[in-house]
Formats: C-alpha cells, structure tokens, sequence
C-alpha cells in the first residue's frame, strides 16, 4: 500500500476599517488520530500574537484551540498547518455496516448508547421532519443494510440538489435549501444528516479538508482549496463511517478530519468576539491541501 499523505495550510485574514482593541476566537482547525487517519504535525499561529494561547479537547472529542489577543490592531491572521497521514482512512463501511439498518436505529435500541443518543437527537440545524423522513425511506427500506442505504440515500442527495457556491450562506435553514434545490458542501450533509436522524440513525457532520485536483494539464493553483464537509454515519462503539454526498463517494483518503459535531454550529472552523467601533471588516480564506 502507497502512503497518502497530506500537508494542510489554511490562513484566515480579517481586516477591520478601525481598530479593535481585543479578540478572543475559538479554532476547529486541528486534525488528530480518528476516522484512520494519523496526524503527524500540526499547529497555529496568529498576528497579532496571542497573549493567552492553549488547546483542549471539547465535548464531542475535537481538539480546538482558543486564542486571546488583547493589543489594538486593525487586522488578524490566523494560520493552522499541520501533516496528515492518510493511508488508513477507509474507502468502504466495513462489515458491521452489512446488518439492516433498522438495527442501527435508535428507535429500535433497547439501550442505544450516549453517542448514538447524542447524534440522533435535533440539533441547533438539523432536526428531523417528515418531508426529510420522506426522503429517507426512498432509500431506507425495510431490511435493507445500513450501508446499501446510505450509499443510495447519498447518491440521492447529490442528485437532488445543484452545487453553487454563494447560494446560501450559514444562516440558511434545510427546508429553504430543499425549496431552492442548491447549496454548498455544509447544506448537502445536513440535509443527509437529516435524512438519517429522521429514520432514528445517528450522525455527524464533519468538517475538514478534501484534496482537489487540477483539470488535466493545468498547474496546481495556491489557495483555491476550500474547507469541506460531508457526513459521518454511527457504526455504535464508537465507530464512524464518512461519506459525503456532495461529491457522492465515501471520505476515504483524498479526506482530512478535523472535527466532527451534529452539525456546522458546534465545529465551525474560527469563530469568535471581537471589540470595536468598527461597522466593517474584510474577510479572506486561503486553503492549500498539498501531497507530502
């Protein structure tokens, strides 16, 4: 097996039209070991310096950085690096994901555990509705395994929706996603993640990386690489399989995790306060995902 490795830059750049005299933001920016990948290097670093900077582990298992920034100034970079090894991310769901979906379904758990409950329950944008229920039982049928349904339910979700980025933006509900019939990579997991939740399976948005290809005979361009999302399906035990229907294929080694949550509005990847006068600010966001 030929290893995959990836190096990950993502600068973020805010300028403000007067000064701010204090920041404070919290980071999802930080692969770890999970989903099979290996992290093999990886920090953060902000201009100004930060007076206070430390990392801990939230709730959901993610690492995340928070950063304190008490000198005056009229802009912030914030740049996260890091080294993955990719090899071991699975391409497939694996055998436990060959029993009926009904199994996995917390509506049919005797005793579904903490995370299967976590992750089956209405999130702050994503809850469960019939017209998603509907939507699901198209590729949910009864006995049918839990990975032949989710593979079809995400090749229904790409089909039934545009790709079209600046469409929508992170104050768009599903339901006006399903009306506009487009959206970005975040609109197309949640919709699926709802689409599971409905039917009583668990799971999880990711927010990461995908590598990205140039046509053929073009040269790799500099920061055009985005921040991606798709789906993680709960296997129980702690088990997740990644799939992501914007692209319809499984998150396997062209992916990187860097944190997982039940949807955008626990893992977005910088968010946070600032102190100020001013009325506007310009926002910049450089991806590079480059093989090692």
């Amino acid at each position: 097996m030929v290893d995959v490795k990836f190096e990950v830059v993502h600068r973020t750049h805010y300028e403000y039209d007067a000064p701010v005299s204090a920041s404070y933001a919290q980071v999802h920016q930080l692969p770890w070991d999970v989903d099979g990948q290996i992290c093999l290097r990886r920090s953060i670093t902000a201009s100004p310096l930060p007076e206070h900077q430390r990392e801990r582990v939230d709730y959901f298992g993610n690492p995340v950085a928070f950063l304190s920034i008490d000198d005056p100034h009229d802009e912030l970079i914030v740049t996260s690096s890091c080294l993955v090894d990719t090899t071991g991310r699975p391409t497939r769901f694996g055998p436990v994901a060959d029993l009926s979906w009904e199994y996995f379904s917390v509506r049919n758990a005797s005793r579904p555990d903490l995370v299967a409950v976590d992750f089956s329950l209405d999130s702050p944008l994503v809850a469960a509705t019939p017209r998603l229920a509907d939507m699901a039982y198209e590729a949910f049928t009864p006995g049918r395994s839990l990975a032949e349904a989710s593979s079809e339910l995400c090749s229904l979700v790409h089909r039934s929706f545009r790709f079209k980025p600046g469409s929508t933006d992170v104050t768009t509900t599903i339901d006006e996603v399903l009306d506009l019939g487009e959206g970005v990579c975040q609109d197309f997991a949640h919709v699926m993640i709802g689409c599971l939740r409905s039917v009583g399976v668990p799971a999880g948005y990711v927010s990461g990386y995908l590598e990205t290809e140039p046509p053929p005979g073009r040269e790799r361009l500099t920061g055009v690489d985005r921040t991606h999302a798709w789906v993680s399906v709960y296997l129980g035990d702690g088990n997740w399989a990644g799939i992501d229907p914007t692209n319809d294929q499984m998150a396997g080694p062209r992916y990187i995790t860097t944190a997982r949550g039940r949807d955008y509005s626990d893992v977005p990847p910088l968010k946070g306060v600032i102190y100020t006068d001013a009325e506007e600010s310009k926002l910049t966001v450089e991806v590079d995902v480059v093989p090692a």
